[in-house]
């Protein structure tokens, strides 16, 4: 009998890795004296710096906990790759001691994929040799971070053609972070790949499910479940045999035989934060004040465009979780505030899609003002008041303004926010339109922290 336990979409949700770690440890304890063979694997999306002890370490933590229960291979997600860059990745899966796969994900400069990974991780395991193939989901976006992204079916056609080949191989094993519906259509059309562990859309398969002939699984999200897959070999009939069960985190504490260690890797991480000072402030910021001299989200707003050289600029107050302090400002501050992975996007339009696009913004105001918004990199609860910088509306001329002056159809204008309103359905003529320019490597936390420290070291 063979054993693959897969974990996916934790992203630094580490505090429930202690009773993660504690079961995956008595169940190798257990393969190991059954004498079977077994492999770790991880889906992607495992780096997140919402969390402070993955932010302190700058991903460094989540290397060397699947370091510590030695993981075998793992893929990247969307969040690995499109909020840290390939040199930053290259940093940390330097430590590894474990392999990466990413096939579809090419270097822009050397039209290969990056140092740190591999098309094909091959593994031996027991008397047989399996093929994992690593896919993440194909965001226009990454070009912008320095990568190629390939279309995951054609090239995962191309590769399976040629494993066929190879006479050695005994089975393939999809690492999708694709998510379910892609998972299914692959299993349909490429029956040559038997197993796919599933990521990305964070769904739960918890006795796996069939398509054809192919056994898909996948662990939920944060953690809070952790996948088994049992497996053997029929050698007369050529015919592999699978079974999966996924747990939930209550499950898994209900079955562990030891005591699980205390770690507080949050609280950890915040402290670590807090010993780095970014500067010292004046006058407090708060995240409820939209106009003010203390209002945080005018400060923020003075920060982008401050960076990107760009005087308009939109961002919604939602994105702002907790006051600053006046004095001592440090980076577990701004952390708690704006956890959000969220780069600047600069987007340039002309002056009528632009006047389109604030009409949009205009007509939604008061339906997003509580609207509870998840994912696309937003770690807060709801999208709050939009709130403009440099662009104001005439009541009485029935104008949009750019600082101060009519808006004209036919000029270009360029504007400054963040990735999330661009990948907000909410903006179709942003999207449409917008020409969006992502500025890597900050997020926002870290473009207001550089704007606080330049305004304390010019007074």
């Amino acid at each position: 009998m063979l054993h693959i336990i897969h974990t996916n979409d934790l992203h630094g949700h580490i505090e429930n890795w202690p009773i993660l770690r504690t079961f995956m440890e008595e169940k190798i304890a257990h393969y190991l004296a059954e004498g079977d063979p077994y492999l770790l694997v991880d889906i992607g999306d495992a780096l997140d710096s919402v969390n402070p002890m993955v932010e302190a370490s700058k991903g460094q933590i989540m290397i060397d906990l699947f370091n510590q229960i030695g993981y075998d291979v793992v893929t990247i997600g969307n969040n690995e790759g499109l909020n840290f860059t390939s040199t930053q990745l290259s940093k940390l899966y330097d430590k590894a001691n474990f392999d990466i796969t990413i096939a579809n994900l090419l270097s822009s400069q050397t039209q290969d994929v990056p140092e740190w990974g591999q098309k094909v991780v091959f593994k031996q395991v027991g008397a047989y040799k399996l093929a994992f193939i690593g896919l993440t989901a194909p965001y226009a976006t990454y070009p912008l971070n320095g990568y190629e992204i390939l279309n995951p079916i054609r090239t995962l056609k191309a590769i399976v053609k040629k494993l066929q080949k190879d006479p050695s191989i005994d089975l393939i094993v999809l690492m999708s972070h694709l998510g379910i519906e892609q998972d299914r259509y692959i299993a349909k059309i490429l029956p040559e790949i038997q197993l796919i562990i599933g990521a990305h859309t964070h769904h739960v398969l918890f006795e796996g499910e069939w398509v054809n002939q192919t056994l898909l699984t996948a662990a939920g999200r944060y953690g809070l479940y952790i996948g088994e897959i049992n497996f053997d070999y029929d050698p007369q009939l050529k015919q592999w045999y699978f079974q999966a069960r996924v747990l939930t985190l209550k499950q898994v504490q209900e079955r562990l035989e030891s005591p699980v260690p205390s770690e507080n890797y949050i609280e950890e991480g915040r402290y670590l934060l807090a010993q780095e000072t970014v500067t010292h402030s004046s006058r407090p910021y708060f995240a409820l004040q939209l106009q003010s001299e203390n209002s945080y989200i005018q400060m923020a707003l003075d920060a982008l465009a401050w960076y990107a050289n760009c005087p308009l600029a939109i961002l919604n107050s939602g994105l702002f979780l907790s006051d600053l302090p006046a004095g001592r400002i440090n980076q577990n501050d701004l952390h708690e505030s704006l956890p959000h992975p969220m780069h600047l996007a600069r987007v340039t339009l002309k002056g009528s899609q632009l006047i389109t696009m604030l009409n949009e913004m205009e007509g939604q105001r008061e339906d997003l003002s509580y609207k509870m918004i998840h994912g696309l990199g937003f770690r807060g609860k709801i999208f709050g008041e939009l709130v403009y910088r440099g662009l104001t509306y005439d009541q009485s001329q029935d104008l949009w303004l750019a600082q101060g002056q009519p808006i004209q159809n036919k000029e270009t204008y360029k504007l400054i926010t963040v990735d999330h309103l661009w990948f907000l359905p909410f903006f179709p003529s942003m999207e449409a339109n917008g020409l969006p320019q992502l500025i890597f490597p900050d997020f926002i936390r870290h473009v207001v922290a550089k704007y606080l420290k330049y305004m304390n070291e010019t007074k």
